[in-house]
């Protein structure tokens, strides 16, 4: 009955709203690649991040779907590149440079294992709190919590260590985009102007050299954004950025700050439908990075920024 509901609901929204979806995955198993793979593909076409341009100003018979998955984390190229090649699904891997090449615990990993193996959340560790503070605080913070506690962590899984550059680069040379999702995954409008604006100049950079081909794409670590580090990412030759807004792509969408609706692993079918179908009321989900549905304001606000050179320059400026 639940199922009947929720397929009703996305019917209609698939309907009545024009465009598609940009869903955030992280990390999911074979079988949960494969499972979502089947539920969005009963209501959706998957389209790459070349085709978005064309599919806002020239939409087909059906909605488009197109999927990315952040951090980049080894299961996306264990367990998830694979079941998307084997059904011929594109897909966007955003990378943590720093991550990929050093190997260290992401923060939020560590927190999350530290806070397993406590079995309580420390007064001074809430998720919620941390979010607020820069990169450097939250570290001393997981830093001191770990000495206290005689706890290290251990990086073992391929849901926590990060693909290789090498395997980046075979997911690059078999047909998925490469983008760049900052260096450490600091919340850059918590950071100093100086610091945010470098991790983002860098990652771009690098995934560029290590890949031997142009990113032009960027994810705001935790979706997180504002225009100043918005316009520092189209100069440095992005020209799609991806938020955590969770609503609809539409032909008003700005390449600037698109937006994109986080599924997980555990999610049932209905989940996944009712979620997407809340998604084409702008407002009704509130945004994972922290803000709320302030994204309306935003939007209907229609802040612009210049386009620069790229995928989407011939597009209407309003995009932007």
């Amino acid at each position: 009955m639940l199922n009947r509901s929720t397929s009703l609901l996305l019917a209609m929204a698939s309907k009545l709203k024009p465009g598609g979806v940009i869903v955030n995955e992280h990390t999911l198993t074979r079988s949960q690649t494969r499972f979502h793979i089947d539920v969005l593909s009963r209501w959706f076409d998957f389209i790459s991040l070349s085709e978005l341009p064309n599919r806002l100003t020239n939409p087909g018979r059906r909605p488009f779907c197109l999927l990315t998955f952040d951090d980049g984390k080894r299961s996306n190229f264990t367990e998830s590149a694979p079941e998307l090649e084997q059904r011929g699904v594109p897909a966007v891997f955003y990378l943590t440079t720093e991550y990929v090449t050093t190997g260290t615990a992401l923060w939020f990993d560590r927190h999350g294992a530290l806070l397993r193996a406590l079995g309580h959340c420390p007064p001074d560790l809430e998720l919620s709190a941390l979010k607020q503070l820069s990169l450097q605080a939250i570290t001393r913070r997981l830093d001191r919590a770990c000495q206290e506690h005689y706890w290290e962590m251990k990086n073992d899984s391929d849901d926590v260590r990060p693909m290789s550059w090498s395997e980046a680069r075979s997911l690059s040379n078999r047909g998925f985009t490469i983008g760049a999702h900052g260096l450490t995954h600091a919340i850059l409008p918590r950071e100093l102007p100086a610091r945010a604006l470098a991790e983002i100049q860098q990652s771009l950079a690098q995934v560029r050299s290590e890949i031997g081909a142009e990113c032009r794409t960027f994810a705001f670590p935790n979706g997180n954004y504002n225009q100043e580090l918005a316009r520092h990412a189209l100069n440095c030759g992005a020209d799609t950025l991806m938020t955590t807004d969770p609503t609809w792509v539409d032909s008003d969408s700005p390449f600037w700050r698109l937006p994109r609706i986080q599924l997980f692993g555990h999610f049932s079918r209905a989940r996944i439908e009712l979620k997407l179908s809340l998604a084409a009321i702008p407002g009704a989900l509130a945004n994972p990075d922290g803000t709320s549905r302030a994204y309306r304001s935003r939007n209907r606000a229609g802040q612009r920024i210049p386009a620069g050179p790229g995928l989407c320059a011939g597009l209407e400026r309003a995009h932007w």
